[in-house]
């Protein structure tokens, strides 16, 4: 018999005549009568019921030659753990059904569903936004976290939308900072950036930043994240504001200290640096390099350093006037040292503090005359 040489279960049903079924279809029934029509022979072999046996001969009622296969599906009947699909056409003047066991293909499609629904939980937990793209830049899916970030423009993340399309449409309704007033323009260099995969820092309009980074995939999509990076940004600018801050104060400081060591100019070339109250290393120091400025800068050649309102000079403020007269001497200038008290330079003698070095007056009216007299 021709069917038997059939590779698959198939069943030939004229339209004036019997059904007839080959060796394999026989095998596959679970039923020994044979049968009424094509669907009685079919039900002999899928699970099917009363109703799918009716809308089965309605679909087969319409088939033409012409028609493309009718495909349907049941379990096996005698093992619904298999799956059969059932493929009928309409030749000349007699139907055709083939059984094809897609057991297998259910089962690989339903394995792939679950790790797909494995994947996308997994990219649905993460932190960061996920946005994937096929090789002619259409969205094809995101992760939660991606809609969340763009929830302005949430509802326009549809598949096979263009990304350029969405990134225009989110711009004009106000998610990003830098589109405001001037859409066009940003658009074309936000795309621009994309097309070079650069790395994004993106600002949204309302406070947040997002880092984008993007890469491309073997079938020319890109896959990109979107990570949160508000709080890393209000910690730079925290730290910017901070040394800003910090700058002010030390300007501020520089200032004050330049305040409390007034430099007067009592005549060209000869500067009055007036010693006032308590010092300590710090405001030494601040007197000397202030001090040495001043002196480069006005060319000075008489310096009268007058320490009569200093109630005590230890030995590191003694010690830093003779550095002062020696850096003052290496700029070409002098000097002069006045209102050293009695008490102050029995001190300096204990110490033995040495100011040979300097010219010294008792006060300072003797100190101003000397510096004069030495200008000519």
């Amino acid at each position: 018999m021709l069917l038997d040489d059939l590779p698959l279960p198939t069943a030939y049903a004229p339209d004036d005549g019997s059904v007839q079924c080959n060796r394999r279809w026989l095998e596959w029934s679970s039923v020994t009568e044979p049968p009424v029509d094509l669907v009685d022979a079919c039900a002999q072999v899928v699970a099917w019921e009363a109703a799918d046996m009716a809308a089965a001969r309605e679909w087969i009622a319409l088939l033409t030659p012409d028609d493309p296969l009718l495909q349907l599906g049941a379990p096996l009947r005698s093992d619904r753990s298999k799956y059969v699909q059932v493929l009928i056409r309409r030749s000349g003047s007699a139907l055709v059904a083939q059984l094809v066991d897609v057991t297998a293909l259910l089962d690989g499609q339903r394995a792939a569903e679950r790790r797909l629904e494995t994947i996308l939980g997994a990219l649905d937990s993460l932190e960061e936004g996920f946005l994937l793209l096929d090789a002619e830049d259409r969205i094809v899916m995101c992760n939660r976290r991606y809609r969340e970030l763009y929830a302005i423009s949430a509802d326009l993340i549809v598949p096979g939308r263009p990304f350029a399309e969405f990134i225009r449409l989110g711009a004009e309704r106000g998610q990003y900072a830098e589109a405001i007033g001037r859409v066009d323009e940003w658009v074309a260099e936000r795309l621009r950036l994309h097309a070079e995969l650069a790395p994004i820092e993106q600002h949204f309009a309302d406070g947040r930043w997002i880092r984008i980074v993007e890469r491309r995939t073997a079938d020319g999509g890109a896959v990109g994240l979107r990570i949160d990076i508000t709080d890393i940004k209000q910690a730079e600018e925290l730290r910017r504001q901070l040394t800003i801050r910090e700058e002010v104060i030390a300007a501020q400081a520089a200032l004050l200290a330049e305040l409390s060591t007034p430099l007067l100019e009592v005549a060209e070339h000869v500067l009055l640096a007036p010693m006032i109250g308590a010092f300590d290393s710090t405001r030494v120091a601040s007197l000397i390099e202030v001090l040495l400025r001043t002196v480069q800068q006005r060319r000075a050649r008489v310096v009268v350093l007058d320490v009569t309102g200093v109630p005590v000079i230890d030995t590191q403020v003694a010690h830093a006037i003779l550095q002062c007269a020696v850096s003052i001497r290496l700029l070409g200038a002098r000097l002069v040292l006045t209102g050293i008290r009695p008490d102050v330079a029995q001190t300096l003698v204990a110490l033995g503090v040495d100011l040979s070095a300097i010219v010294t007056r008792a006060d300072l009216r003797d100190g101003i005359r000397y510096a004069l007299r030495s200008q000519g």
